[in-house]
This record gives C-alpha cells, sequence and structure tokens, in this order.
C-alpha cells in the first residue's frame, strides 16, 4: 500500500504495462524507438567526435571554420534536434511518472533547454565590435565577424544583405554558385574566389589630358619570393612616381625637362623613364645620388637588372593614350596580401553573361547586362542597433613609476533612439558596460555587453570594444541549473519507500 492508501504496482507489473502498452500502440513504439539508448549512444558518440573535431581545426586553422563547418552547420543543428527528441522520448517512456524519476526528468528537460538556448544564441545572437572616437559620431552599427554580400536591386533600388562565406565556397568558370536579385528574373554568378585579392593596375584608354603614354611594370625577387606590380602614366590624374618600399623612387614624364633633379647627397637610388617618341618604347635613366649608372631604351617584354638587390624590371605593357586604372585582382606575389573577394557576373534567364568582374572586400562593384546594372558589394556585416553609443572619455591609468597600462577606463553614453533617453556606462578592465542593463535585461539575455578590446596608443582619442548580445542566456542558465538540481536529486536525494 502506498502512504495515500492506494495499492502500488510492483516492477514486475509495471514492466509489464509498458511492454504491453508498446505492443498495442504505433505511437508508444515509435516513441520508444526515438528514446532508446542505441540511439542515444549514437546522436553522443557522433556530437563527440564532431566537437573534437572542431576544437582541433580551432587549434590548427581558425575558429571561422569551426563554426561554418560544424557549430553552424545545418546538419549539426539537425543533430541536435534529433538528441533533443531523443532526451523529450526517453522520459515519455517513464509514464507513468514516480518519485525516484525526479532527478532524472530534471537532468534530461535541463539538457534539452541547454541545447535549445544554445542553438537560440547562435543563431541570433552576434558578437562583434565597434569603433568609437571622443571627437567622432555616434554609432548605431556594430561590424560582426560575419561576411556578407550586399546587392541593390534595380526593381527597387533597395540593398539586400546575403550570408557569404568565399572561402567555404568550390565554384568555378563551368560550376558557378548563383544568387538571386531580389525583385528581378537576374542571377549573380560566383565563378572564382580569392582570399588575397589586391589593388591591380592595368592600362585603359583614355582621351584629351587625362590620357599619355602609359606603362605597366613588374618588379620580381626571386629571393623575396615576390611581384610587384607599377603602372606609371604621363596622362593628368594617373600616378608618375612610385615609392618603391621607401628605398628607391621611380618617375616617369613626358619629357627629360620635368623629370626631377637629382641630389647627390641622397644615395638612394632611383630610375627615371620617359617615354620614345615612336610611343613604343621608353628611354631610361638608372642611378644613384646624381650619377647615372646605366642608360637606354626599353620596349615591351625587356628584362633589366636593376642592381637592387636582386631585382629585376619587366615592361609589361606600353601604350600611348591611355590611364592607369586600378582593380582588385589575385595578388600573385606569393606574400599572401590583400582581402578576400570572388569573381562575379550578371545573368539573365536567356543565359547571357556579363563581363565578370573581381569584388573585393569592402568594395562595391557595378554589374552591367545590356540596360540592366546590379551594384554588389562584399564585406563585414554591420549590424544595426537599437540605441546608439558614443565615446564621452578614454583613459588608461600606468603603473606608478612606468609606462604600464594598470587599466583602461572608456566612458560611454548610450542614447534610445525611439524615447531620448541616455544613460553612461564606464567600461574597464574585465568589467564590460551593458544596455539596456537591469536585473531584468541581464536575466534575459536581451542585453548589450561592451567590454575593451583594442586602443591605439598614439591616440588615446579611440578605442575598440567588443560587442556580445546573447539572447539564449536565460535558457542555457536555467538548463545548466537544471542539470545541476537533476543529478543532486538524483545521488543525493533519495525518495522514502
Amino acid at each position: 500500500m502506498s502512504a495515500d492508501g492506494n495499492p502500488t504496482k510492483s516492477p514486475l507489473s509495471r514492466a509489464a504495462m509498458i511492454a504491453e502498452r508498446q505492443r498495442r500502440s504505433p505511437l508508444w513504439r515509435v516513441i520508444h524507438l526515438l528514446g532508446s539508448l542505441k540511439l542515444a549512444l549514437v546522436l553522443l558518440g557522433t556530437i563527440a567526435i564532431a566537437i573534437a573535431t572542431a576544437t582541433f581545426t580551432e587549434a590548427h586553422f581558425d575558429s571561422g571554420v569551426a563554426r561554418a563547418w560544424i557549430y553552424k552547420a545545418p546538419w549539426f543543428i539537425a543533430w541536435l534536434a534529433v538528441l533533443c527528441i531523443n532526451l523529450f522520448a526517453v522520459t515519455l517512456t517513464r509514464l507513468p511518472w514516480q518519485r525516484k524519476h525526479t532527478g532524472f526528468i530534471i537532468t534530461h528537460y535541463g539538457i534539452i533547454l541547454l541545447l535549445i538556448g544554445a542553438v537560440i544564441g547562435s543563431r541570433l545572437g552576434f558578437e562583434g565590435n565597434v569603433t568609437l572616437r571622443t571627437d567622432g559620431q555616434p554609432q548605431r552599427k556594430i561590424v560582426t565577424d560575419r561576411s556578407c554580400i550586399q546587392v541593390e536591386s534595380p526593381s527597387d533600388s533597395y540593398l539586400y544583405l546575403m550570408p557569404l562565406e568565399t572561402r567555404f565556397l568550390h565554384t568555378s568558370v563551368a560550376s558557378p554558385k548563383y544568387l538571386p536579385v531580389p525583385g528581378t528574373s537576374l542571377r549573380i554568378g560566383i565563378e572564382a574566389v580569392s582570399e588575397h585579392l589586391s589593388p591591380q593596375p592595368h592600362l585603359a584608354p583614355a582621351s584629351g589630358k587625362a590620357g599619355g603614354t602609359g606603362v605597366l611594370l613588374d618588379f620580381s625577387s626571386g629571393m623575396m619570393k615576390q611581384t610587384l606590380h607599377v603602372g606609371l602614366s604621363t596622362g593628368e590624374g594617373s600616378p608618375g612616381t612610385y615609392d618603391f618600399f621607401g628605398r628607391a623612387a621611380l618617375t616617369m614624364a613626358s619629357n627629360a625637362a620635368a623629370l626631377p633633379t637629382h641630389d647627390p647627397n641622397n644615395k638612394k637610388p632611383w630610375l627615371d623613364l620617359i617615354p620614345a617618341s615612336d610611343g613604343k618604347s621608353l628611354e631610361y635613366r638608372l642611378g644613384r645620388g646624381a650619377s647615372v649608372t646605366s642608360s637606354g631604351n626599353l620596349h615591351e617584354e625587356d628584362l633589366l637588372p636593376l642592381g637592387w638587390a636582386d631585382w629585376r624590371l619587366h615592361v609589361s605593357q606600353i601604350a600611348k593614350n591611355s590611364a592607369v586604372v586600378t582593380t582588385p585582382a589575385p595578388d600573385e606575389s606569393g606574400a599572401e596580401n590583400g582581402v578576400p573577394g570572388f569573381r562575379a557576373f550578371l545573368s539573365n534567364p536567356e543565359g547571357e553573361k556579363s563581363t565578370p568582374l573581381w569584388v573585393a572586400s569592402g568594395g562595391v562593384v557595378p554589374l552591367v547586362l545590356g540596360k540592366e546594372m546590379v551594384r554588389i558589394g562584399y564585406g563585414l556585416e554591420l549590424r544595426p542597433i537599437p540605441f546608439s553609443i558614443a565615446l564621452v572619455d578614454f583613459e588608461v591609468p600606468r603603473d606608478e613609476g612606468t609606462e604600464t597600462p594598470s587599466d583602461f577606463q572608456a566612458t560611454v553614453r548610450f542614447k534610445n533612439t525611439k524615447t531620448g533617453a541616455e544613460k553612461e556606462g564606464l567600461i574597464r578592465m574585465n568589467h564590460p558596460a551593458s544596455y539596456p542593463g537591469g536585473l531584468l535585461a541581464n536575466m534575459t539575455g536581451f542585453n548589450y555587453k561592451f567590454s575593451q578590446a583594442e586602443w591605439n596608443p598614439r591616440d588615446l582619442k579611440e578605442t575598440t570594444l567588443q560587442v556580445l548580445y546573447d539572447p539564449g542566456w536565460l535558457p542555457k542558465w536555467i538548463g545548466s541549473l537544471a542539470i545541476c538540481v537533476g543529478i543532486a536529486t538524483m545521488f543525493y536525494i533519495r525518495p522514502r519507500e
């Protein structure tokens, strides 16, 4: 008999009842299948392997690769969802619950809450940074670590944002990746990607004063394993000089009288170029100080040893009535400089394509196909926030008698854009400021936390703050607490017989 006078079921009769329930009901058979221990072991084993792989990836590559391929991958989210179903189903298999199941149920539901909070934080939360100046304007956007493409639709001139990580794309000219242009039947095709785009010069036809004799020069060094591309022109608006790493000076002028006079006390080497009268060659003078070490003529494809270590000059192109235009292109120097980007074209349903152009991070490029034009940009996501933040003051206290910083103190002002209400916060080392702050915002996780990230020792009017927003904090906190309570209940609080 139970304490309330009702008869209790023996373990045998309970097991028989559960077996009979499975035999008669297809629904209960599915519930027991989803809550099986074998399925739980497969799910947990796969997740453990995935997390171990992600940890190895973060240590040997970077966190972005781990997030893209594992933590934020659709298959990993789906796997966590199946795990939650397994945890929920296994609690149903214990129905009708008894007091001895209390810790078991609390622990399993705590794990489910923890996983739900993690997914919410991953999908809706973000981490980024914002750079502020005491003499600058308040900021209302946060730079996140998520890359995206910005498309201006010709149908409504609205800017559309779509996530795009170029380093995880596998594209080719034969198999491009297509993105829709909202509001139209046009598509953007991405046929190549590069992690190292840098400004590369080329010659374009020009007229009037903008047009002159232009030249493309390639400087290469076997010792440094580097190739440098330089464009010079005698036309207005195009570069006529180039500073070669601060160690040499290049100058191109329309005639000898326009060339600079070299200081005999300045021993830095120099190279002067003058277009020949035929427009197909160059006259050159190579020297140091006021002395000329060599001179002569250069034609296209000529090579000239410069005497600057092992640097050699290659004349790639000479053209009259041209100007130097700089566009992004893959850096083939081997130095792995530049920014990420992709080569894209515009296509229509008839299969027509525009001229492919490189789009570098931070740049905007127009793609033109017939009468249609679509502007696209690429870069880190700028996420708007419902308030503004301004830097009021920034101080760096020092340890007594030294220049070693002892703390960082940034005074910021938050302003609600709807009500105009203002609030000041002090950000110190290991002491972030939050907005809107307060117990409710901190408990729910709908709170923006700002902490010190970077600072400029040469300019104390500027500082960079790290921003964290995690709306999944509350279910993660409750889930973690429930797990602890459930484990304590199972092992330390035994129900009375």
